[in-house]
């Protein structure tokens, strides 16, 4: 499974909540959420405990560990799950790293230029020389680079360059509701 895979699974567990959270029943929407919550809170726990277990073996476990927390499958789940062993800005700026030479190719260059919890900021220059050098294109690359390295993140802003998202969910978008959300909307739809 690859990145664009796991966003088409996260966006139709994202509409699968949103139809249990619509439902009008209560007593049929609660088991429901439960469910989901006991399931996320397992594998929360599981993946915590991997974690754990291969940072404390030695450097071999690290050395897996980084191997998993690369791979765009797992980094997807482990930030779900909030147990990445790596911060965000540097799994950023470790993506950029690792393009910046195929961007050199293309006749362009990556400047990071901030990253909070939900944004990337980035200034791409292009000299229009090369195959695959327009902005929109080397924006393309390097946005789905960011997204590989680091699903969480809800906006890459290219200075300069309109945005080319449509459609991506965000890995934390598909958490079920929480207790109060879901009184919040019992609330609202009474």
């Amino acid at each position: 499974m690859d990145s664009d895979q796991f966003q088409k699974h996260a966006a139709e567990i994202e509409q699968l909540v949103e139809r249990v959270n619509g439902v009008a029943d209560p007593d049929a929407r609660a088991p429901a959420l439960e469910l989901l919550q006991s399931v996320m809170d397992l594998h929360a726990n599981a993946m915590a405990r991997i974690v754990e277990l291969l940072a404390e073996s030695g450097d071999a476990g690290r050395k897996t560990l980084a191997t998993l927390g690369a791979d765009p499958l797992i980094c997807g789940l482990l930030v779900l799950y909030g147990v990445h062993p790596e911060s965000l800005p540097y799994r950023v700026a470790r993506a950029i790293e690792r393009v910046s030479p195929q961007l050199r190719k293309q006749g362009g260059a990556v400047e990071l230029v901030a990253v909070t919890d939900e944004v990337v900021r980035l200034k791409i220059q292009s000299s229009g020389q090369g195959c695959g050098s327009s902005p929109e294109a080397l924006r393309d690359t390097v946005e789905r680079v960011v997204r590989e390295a680091a699903p969480e993140v809800i906006e890459v802003i290219a200075d300069g360059i309109p945005s080319s998202a449509s459609g991506f969910v965000p890995v934390n978008m598909i958490q079920p509701a929480t207790k109060k959300e879901e009184k919040n909307y019992e609330e609202s739809a009474a």
